[in-house]
């Protein structure tokens, strides 16, 4: 039997966008991209060539056409309101990259537009890892006990690339240096891993980079429940994704996307290592399946709207030096 192909517009080709478009095209079998949206044509032409895709100048043009069954947008953070709304209001399934808004109204307004059985799913992919999987089905299960308490790190030295005019510097782009391109996959598995987040108090400050971008930041959330989590996102160091869950029965780490460590009571240690995958396409994949009425979207509206509170709060509590309750 032949499976339908879910055919997709691109908005934002740029560094990220392009690896989404060459994530799945020619390699995946239920998913693919026709469209690019770019005012430039003259700038995406020749990739859009190579990767067969047609040019559109502006997304309300995708949207009135029946080519495309969904749009992914890879656009700068502060047009995601705008441009969800109008795919929601032409009924067209939307995924974002990750933050999927700015702020919790933002995310509030755009999600207003969306029909209950809309499809809107966001870039968290790491939701996707192997490794990751298996410690939500742990953790469902209970086999850690009672979660008390996680740690995270997810830091690098991404910001070396950034020029003082890259978008990603602009004021409001990138509130607390590292968090919307790093940092905020860690809030997101704290949420689908643990319990939403309830309070968060954060610093952030540049100590090293000459660009106009924190390069440190920390944050403590109060979790529902009870439980505390710690994240660190640094943006000039190491490459490091780490993640570790501390539980009455024991501990889990996440120790880099593929490994996975297990600690009983008596220190005993059990280290899963997993195969490689590309979890970028993945969730294309599972954006396809969610838009042919297969299984939902991997993230739900409710942690969309807490993990863009969360986002939020860091910024709001590392300038004003204070606790802030969502």
């Amino acid at each position: 039997m032949t499976q339908t192909i879910t055919n997709l517009a691109i908005m934002g080709m740029g560094r990220w966008g392009m690896q989404l478009v060459e994530a799945v095209q020619g390699k995946s079998r239920s998913v693919r991209f026709a469209t690019v949206v770019s005012r430039n044509a003259d700038r995406v032409r020749a990739d859009a060539d190579r990767l067969g895709l047609d040019i559109c100048s502006d997304l309300n043009s995708v949207l009135a056409k029946g080519k495309v069954d969904g749009v992914v947008l890879a656009t700068p953070h502060s047009t995601h309101e705008e441009q969800i709304i109008a795919c929601a209001r032409a009924g067209k399934p939307v995924f974002v990259e990750k933050p999927f808004t700015l702020t919790k109204a933002s995310a509030e307004r755009a999600l207003a537009q969306a029909s209950a059985d809309l499809v809107v799913a966001v870039g968290h992919n790491r939701r996707f890892l192997p490794s990751v999987v298996d410690l939500k089905e742990m953790l469902d299960e209970g086999r850690l006990g009672r979660i008390l308490y996680v740690e995270s790190n997810f830091s690098g030295n991404v910001a070396s690339a950034y020029k003082g005019d890259h978008w990603r510097v602009r004021g409001g782009e990138s509130p607390a240096g590292g968090l919307a391109g790093a940092g905020i996959h860690m809030i997101d598995l704290i949420i689908h891993l643990c319990a939403p987040i309830q309070s968060v108090y954060a610093e952030s400050r540049r100590q090293f980079l000459d660009i106009q971008m924190d390069d440190t930041t920390y944050a403590t959330f109060k979790l529902e429940g009870g439980a505390g989590a710690f994240l660190t996102t640094l943006m000039a160091t190491a490459p490091t994704f780490r993640l570790q869950v501390f539980g009455t029965n024991g501990t889990a780490e996440l120790s880099g996307e593929n490994c996975l460590v297990l600690t009983d009571l008596s220190g005993k240690r059990e280290v899963r290592d997993y195969d490689p995958v590309d979890t970028r396409r993945i969730q294309l994949e599972a954006f396809g399946a969610a838009i042919r009425g297969g299984a939902g979207a991997a993230i739900s509206r409710d942690d969309i709207l807490n993990g863009v509170a969360a986002f939020e709060a860091v910024g709001l509590s590392a300038a004003r030096g204070e606790q802030v309750d969502i």
